[in-house]
C-alpha cells in the first residue's frame, strides 16, 4: 500500500491548472465562421466606435427640430420633402430650413436633421409633411459611437466563443478572430480486459468488459476544446507502456489505469524510468483517489502528464475535475465559479476525502437548484452516470441535511437543469 500523502481537491486542482498553464500554446487567427468554441488569445477590439453614423430609429422624417417648435394642431408646420435616405443609400444633400427628408430605420440621418418624426405623426401630401407638434432634439435619433467606443473590448482574452460573442465581432468587422492554438492530447488506455468496438450482443471473453474510457476520454478532450493527438490501447505490459508514453506526440498525456500497486500495474514505473516529475500521487478524492498529476521531460520541454484510474466513474470524475483544468488553464480561460444549490436528502462526507457524487440537478419555480444525489456512487458503476447532469461535491467529514448547500460542478450546460427531475412538486420544499 502506497504511503503517499493524500493531496486536497482544491490543491490537486491548483496543480493541474499550473500544469496546464505552462504549456506554451501560442496562437492563430480563424474566420469568425469557423472561430464558434475556440478561445480567444487575446483581447478583441472595436477599431473604429459603433455605430459609425447616426442613424434613425424609426421611418419617418428626418428634420430640423427648430423647424418644428411652434407646431401645434391649430397652427401645423409643413416642410418641403427634398429627398430621402435609405439604409445603405444615404441622402446627398442636408436638410436644410424647412426641409424635411424622408428617412428608414437604420439610415443615416441626413447632416442638419437633429430629430426624426414617425410616419404615423406626419401628414403628407403634396410633396410636403404636415406635422401638428413639436419634436425634441435627439428624437429617434441613435448618435454615432454610442454602442461601443473605439478601442474598447468586445471580446476578452480566454473567452470561450459561443454565438452571442460573434455577434459584436462581426458587427465590428472582424473577419478573423486571435484564438489560442487547440491543446494537442495524447490519451494511453491500459487494460488487457477491455474490448474495443463489440457490439451490445457480442459474447465477450470471461472477464472482459467494453471499452468506456476509450470512448468518453476523446469525447471530453474536444468537448473542453483540446483536439486528440492520437489515442492508443495498451495491454498491461511494462515495455510497450513505457515506450507509447515516451513517443506520445501530444502537448499533454493522460495515461488511463495501471496506476494502483498491484503487479501489472504498469505506468507509475514506466513515467520512473523516463524520468517524469511527480507533482503528486493520490488525491483526496473519491472516486479517484490513485490520481497522478506530474511532467515528463522531452527536447521541446516538459509535457504535463494525467495518470487517472482505470474504473471508468473514477476516469470520467478525475478528467472533469482535473483535465479540464488543466485545458482550461492552457487555453487561458479562468476558473469557472462554482454553482452551488440544496440538498434534497441528507448525506455523510467520507473521513478525510471529498466525495464527488453523481447528481440529478433541477429548477424551483423561483429559480433554487434542487440536487438530488443519485445511488449508484461506486466507481466500477456507470449507470448513475447516464441519470446525472452535475457533480455534487460533499466536503469531508461532514452531515449534511436536507437543504445544505453543496457546490455543483454542471455536466451539461446548466440551462438544461430548468428540465430535469421534473417539476417542483417533486421535491419537498426546501
Amino acid at each position: 500500500m502506497s504511503t503517499a500523502p493524500l493531496t486536497p481537491l482544491g490543491d490537486a486542482i491548483a496543480v493541474a491548472r499550473r500544469l496546464g498553464a505552462a504549456l506554451a500554446l501560442g496562437h492563430e487567427h480563424v474566420p469568425i465562421a469557423e472561430a464558434l468554441g475556440r478561445t480567444t488569445s487575446a483581447d478583441v477590439r472595436a477599431v473604429r466606435a459603433l455605430p459609425g453614423f447616426a442613424s434613425s430609429g424609426m421611418d419617418g422624417f428626418a428634420v430640423r427640430a427648430a423647424d418644428l417648435a411652434g407646431a401645434t394642431d391649430d397652427a401645423p408646420v409643413a416642410l418641403r420633402i427634398t429627398a430621402e435616405s435609405r439604409a445603405g443609400a444615404p441622402a446627398a444633400a442636408a436638410v436644410g430650413p424647412g426641409d424635411a427628408i424622408r428617412i428608414a430605420t437604420g439610415a443615416v440621418v441626413p447632416d442638419g436633421a437633429d430629430a426624426v418624426v414617425p410616419y404615423e405623426e406626419v401628414t403628407e401630401a403634396g410633396g410636403r409633411a404636415t406635422f401638428t407638434a413639436p419634436a425634441a432634439p435627439g428624437a429617434f435619433v441613435r448618435p454615432a459611437g454610442t454602442d461601443v467606443a473605439a478601442g474598447a473590448v468586445l471580446v476578452p482574452a480566454g473567452t470561450r466563443l459561443a454565438p452571442h460573442h460573434l455577434a459584436p465581432l462581426s458587427g465590428a468587422g472582424h473577419g478573423q478572430v486571435p484564438v489560442r492554438r487547440r491543446p494537442r492530447v495524447s490519451v494511453l488506455l491500459t487494460g488487457d480486459e477491455v474490448v474495443r468496438g463489440a457490439g451490445p450482443d457480442a459474447a465477450l471473453p470471461p472477464g472482459h468488459v467494453h471499452d468506456v474510457n476509450g470512448v468518453v476520454l476523446p469525447a471530453l478532450v474536444r468537448t473542453w476544446g483540446g483536439e486528440l493527438a492520437e489515442v492508443v490501447p495498451l495491454p498491461d505490459d511494462r515495455d510497450v507502456t513505457r515506450d507509447a508514453i515516451a513517443w506520445a506526440s501530444g502537448d499533454l498525456l493522460v495515461v488511463c489505469g495501471g496506476m494502483s500497486m498491484g503487479p501489472h500495474d504498469h505506468v507509475r514505473p514506466a513515467l520512473d524510468e523516463l524520468g517524469a516529475r511527480a507533482e503528486l500521487f493520490r488525491v483526496a478524492l473519491q472516486p479517484g483517489k490513485p490520481t497522478w498529476l506530474g511532467t515528463l521531460p522531452g527536447e521541446d520541454g516538459a509535457r504535463p502528464v494525467l495518470g487517472l484510474p482505470g474504473n471508468p466513474a473514477s476516469v470520467f470524475v478525475t478528467a472533469t475535475l482535473l483535465l479540464r483544468a488543466a485545458l482550461d488553464a492552457a487555453l487561458g480561460r479562468p476558473p469557472a465559479a462554482p454553482l452551488r444549490g440544496r440538498l434534497t436528502a441528507p448525506t455523510t462526507g467520507l473521513p478525510g476525502r471529498t466525495a464527488a457524487r453523481r447528481a440529478c440537478v433541477s429548477v424551483y419555480g423561483e429559480g433554487t437548484l434542487a440536487v438530488t444525489i443519485l445511488d449508484g456512487q461506486a466507481s466500477h458503476l456507470l449507470g448513475s452516470l447516464g441519470a446525472a447532469n452535475a457533480l455534487a461535491i460533499v466536503p469531508p467529514d461532514e452531515q449534511l441535511q436536507a437543504g445544505a448547500v453543496v457546490d455543483l460542478v454542471p455536466l451539461e450546460p446548466a440551462d438544461a437543469w430548468a428540465h430535469a427531475g421534473g417539476s417542483v412538486h417533486d421535491h419537498p420544499r426546501l
